[in-house]
């Protein structure tokens, strides 16, 4: 009986033959897509992966800032740790672009040559290949860095730049403004002994931990080395020192040295206490030796006489008044003021020796004190005013550095999204074929019946009609997976990703799992989706089908009240081609999910360069990594610290920015208190914030989660920013009242490049912000032409189905005199509500669901998602959906034409 069947199905094939290969067409279009997304997505995840291996990509990497001695080196490496010194300088070239130079590296994130070989000489230099392709440069050519001319020898990648962001923070890369080049050891010496560089070296070292120790053990392992600066040459940063931890030295050095002369005057004054009974004993015995020489001078004048300490002064002034010689009582008289000034020195110093004994018990309780201030003053000095603990500036890693694997997170995304979307779409045309299935199902109810009755099983008949879906899609699946993993698929969807990533070539792999998806997919979902839908067809007795009797849903059976005839049978005719109706809506909801996925992607690429460009208010931003004691006039000052906040599994960086009230460059109305910040719209869209609601960001340096409230949301695009009260966010993190590292400006200011980080300025922002629109519009014209193909098939074949059953009814009108332009009023016309009024339901569900869907497809890119446009594009795009179905119903007239009046016999009964 199968060979019997067998026989129909080729015949039904042929009957059908465009109908199959339209459907064909657009399963073959689908899988060649997907395959060709989906293999291209695992040729990056699995070539980055092996390609990390190889070239033995770091674990992480941490910035300092001075550079580790050989001694702390020696530590870290001794402990089984791989270090590679990855210090750099950049380089404003003639074109604006910035040209970030490394030495050659040794031990870690080696360089990957496309072609060519690694510098050698101290005049040869290796591009990074996105940079070398964007300023067209090739192998042989000369280039100026720093005003040198260097030869080419190389192009290559790196793995820790996979991703080549300028700075961490960066939400786009922009190869033509910003490239790595790699010179050899004595090469890197010239530049950096030349000074030339836009700013100070960066000292940078990447690890790799060989299983010997955790990320936050070699963390705690940097912070506990001491920071010492006797042996940095660098100005600016003594400079740095001198205002910042030098000052703490300043001040534990003068307690100290106050400490060591309260010690000193404390032992002095115990040694003049022990010596206290001498120095009175002495002075009593000079006076006593000195009244036993008066009594002898007084007895060489007759005077017999006995001078006491007591009654000298009597005896002398009697002697004076009673004597009337001047001459003995001139004498008399220099002696009485020799004992007395003797007297008074005796006096004082019995008294002054009794207050040493006193200020030397003092100074012992002063000495004490003086101890405990400094050990004190020392301990809060550490605790409260530890710059000399932060020689690490930055630790970094290799999971959170949005640089490394950023071509494979991406494809992650489109890896998932594309086996998703795949099963959906099958579905949609797997339902199309049902539809033909049951259609040919009625049309052969007769027959069927008759094979019934002539004992043909139902699972004879299930499987026959099975068959053709069946192979049809196995074979379109083969076709397109075929072409899917071709030159044209794989190879041509990976070049988007060559196009924005800095990775090496990738050879193509072909997963197990794709090629059966895209081989057995398709037929298994055509198989599931009409089995169920064949079998309740199947299902009816055989006087049923051959009867060919249609069941009557009461929806057929509705009153349409009084009117006009017309309008009546269009209303019968759609209600009785539900199905058919369905899937014409099913297909178009499909196919604007698709259209809204190219329309969001054009309109938030576009909403940011547009807003990132009207946002920036300032030309000029300089990052600095030794402020100055004050703020460059015609600058703004504001403190910058980089947080993280996690979304989606991407651990994103948030740039905290402390700025001034009534701040000329920024929208943000910021109010005093350490939990209150206003978020930009951009964190605000990223992470779903409103006022009022909470927001956590992670200090991962010292693992701190910090809380904040939303007081605001300021108009800001281009970056995730928090705003705070720059004298809050101070307070907050513990700097001085006067600390910035960062000045905005409206012109360029005199800084020295050896005190910053970065100079950004309003053009660069511009430049970058529009490359989204431009990277992005290939994937736009793909999508939108997927969307109408696939609208636009499936409108025309399922319209088609509906004449095809009415076509005895067409014959028989045909008949009675109606003419072309009536038929088509009736038949076709109907339809024109169907697609209107679904366009004006589906347009903005397709929207609400791809807003839904889309913030995951660019979860791992650190930028907001303004998706609004403006009404007049929902107006463009149902205009587009009805001049699509004018198109269409205009087709299908010549259909209506062909129904030829014979119809009506070969449906006799």
């Amino acid at each position: 009986m199968q060979k019997v069947l067998m026989r129909r199905v080729f015949r039904e094939l042929k009957e059908n033959i465009l109908r199959y290969l339209a459907l064909a067409f657009l399963i073959i279009l689908c899988m060649y897509l997907i395959v060709s997304m989906v293999g291209a997505a695992e040729t990056v995840i699995r070539g980055v992966d092996q390609y990390a291996v190889k070239n033995k990509l770091e674990d992480g990497e941490f910035s300092v800032f001075v550079p580790l001695t050989y001694a702390e080196m020696k530590q870290i490496t001794d402990d089984g740790i791989s270090l590679e010194k990855m210090f750099y300088l950049d380089y404003t070239q003639s074109d604006s672009s910035t040209l970030r130079i490394f030495q050659n590296r040794e031990n870690i994130n080696l360089i990957e040559l496309d072609e060519g070989n690694l510098a050698e000489s101290d005049k040869e230099v290796v591009i990074e290949k996105r940079y070398a392709t964007e300023h067209k440069l090739v192998i042989g050519d000369q280039i100026s860095i720093g005003e040198q001319m260097y030869t080419i020898t190389g192009v290559g990648s790196v793995p820790d730049y996979d991703a080549p962001f300028k700075d961490l923070s960066d939400s786009s890369v922009d190869s033509k403004q910003f490239g790595l080049a790699f010179v050899s050891e004595n090469g890197y010496q010239e530049l950096q002994n030349a000074g030339k560089s836009t700013k100070s070296e960066q000292y940078l070292y990447a690890y790799r931990l060989n299983g010997q120790m955790t990320n936050e053990e070699l963390s705690n392992t940097i912070k506990a080395f001491e920071f010492s600066v006797d042996y940095i040459e660098d100005v600016y940063f003594k400079e740095y020192w001198d205002e910042t931890a030098g000052k703490k030295d300043e001040i534990k050095e003068g307690i100290h040295t106050l400490a060591e002369g309260t010690k000193e005057l404390s032992e002095g004054l115990n040694k003049l206490s022990k010596n206290k009974k001498d120095l009175q004993n002495a002075a009593s015995e000079l006076f006593d030796s000195y009244l036993q020489k008066a009594d002898e001078k007084l007895s060489s004048y007759g005077v017999s006489t006995t001078l006491t300490e007591e009654n000298y002064q009597k005896i002398l002034t009697d002697m004076m008044e009673s004597n009337e010689n001047g001459i003995v009582n001139l004498k008399l008289n220099g002696v009485l003021n020799d004992l007395d000034k003797l007297k008074a020195y005796k006096d004082g110093i019995i008294e002054y020796s009794d207050g040493v004994s006193d200020a030397s018990s003092g100074a012992e309780e002063i000495l004490d004190g003086m101890n405990e201030l400094e050990i004190k003053a020392n301990t809060l000095m550490d605790e409260y005013f530890d710059v000399e603990l932060s020689n690490l500036t930055q630790f970094l890693k290799v999971e959170e550095n949005p640089r490394v694997k950023a071509s494979a997170d991406d494809q992650v995304i489109n890896k998932i999204g594309g086996l998703v979307a795949g099963v959906i779409v099958m579905i949609l045309f797997t339902y199309v074929i049902s539809v033909f299935v049951v259609h040919g199902i009625e049309k052969e109810s007769s027959v069927i019946g008759a094979l019934y009755a002539l004992g043909v099983k139902k699972r004879d008949l299930l499987l026959h009609y099975l068959m053709l879906p069946t192979v049809v899609t196995l074979v379109a699946g083969v076709i397109g997976t075929m072409i899917g993993f071709s030159r044209f698929g794989v190879d041509t969807q990976i070049q988007d990703c060559y196009n924005y990533f800095s990775t090496p070539a990738l050879a193509t792999v072909y997963p197990t799992y794709l090629v059966l998806y895209g081989i057995i997919m398709p037929p298994v979902v055509a198989s599931l989706v009409n089995y169920f839908v064949i079998r309740s067809k199947l299902s009816k007795t055989a006087l049923s089908l051959m009867r060919n009797e249609q069941k009557q849903n009461k929806i057929h059976n509705i009153h349409l009240g009084d009117m006009g005839f017309i309008a009546r049978f269009r209303i019968r005719q759609m209600l009785r081609e539900v199905r058919t109706s369905f899937t014409i809506l099913f297909g178009m909801l499909i196919s604007l999910i698709i259209l809204m996925m190219a329309i969001d992607c054009y309109v938030m690429c576009n909403n940011i360069s547009v807003e990132s460009k009207a946002d920036t208010k300032y030309e000029y931003m300089y990052t600095y990594k030794y402020p100055e004691q004050t703020v460059p006039s015609g600058g703004e000052a504001a403190y910058v610290k980089t947080m993280k906040k996690e979304i989606y599994g991407y651990n994103l960086d948030v740039t905290v920015l402390g700025i001034v009230e009534d701040s000329k460059y920024f929208a943000a109305d910021v109010k005093e208190g350490k939990n209150k910040v206003v978020i930009s719209t951009a964190v605000a869209q990223k992470y779903h914030l409103s006022v009022g609601d909470k927001l956590i960001l992670t200090e991962e340096e010292e693992n701190m989660d910090y809380a904040f409230t939303v007081e605001g949301i300021a108009q800001y695009s281009a970056g995730l920013n928090v705003f705070m009260d720059i004298d809050s966010m101070r307070e907050l993190f513990g700097e001085s009242d006067d600390y910035y590292n960062v000045v905005f400006s409206d012109n360029k200011l005199d800084i020295v490049s050896g005190r910053l980080y970065a100079v950004t300025t309003k053009a660069d922002i511009e430049k970058s912000s529009s490359i989204f629109v431009s990277m992005m519009m290939p994937m736009i014209y793909m999508l939108s032409t997927v969307s109408i193909l696939i609208f636009g098939v499936v409108m025309y074949l399922m319209i088609k189905v509906m004449i095809d059953r009415s076509a005895f009814n067409i014959s028989l009108i045909k008949i009675f005199g109606y003419r072309t332009k009536e038929i088509r009023k009736l038949y076709l016309d109907g339809n024109l509500y169907i697609v209107a009024i679904g366009a004006t339901i589906g347009i903005p569900i397709a929207k609400k669901i791809m807003d839904s869907l889309y913030p995951i497809l660019v979860s791992n890119i650190a930028c907001g998602m303004n998706l609004r446009f403006s009404w007049q594009l929902y107006v463009g795009i149902y205009i587009a959906v009805m001049v699509i179905y004018f198109i269409i119903n205009q087709l299908l007239v010549r259909k209506v034409k062909n129904v030829v009046l014979a119809e009506v016999l070969k449906n006799r009964e």
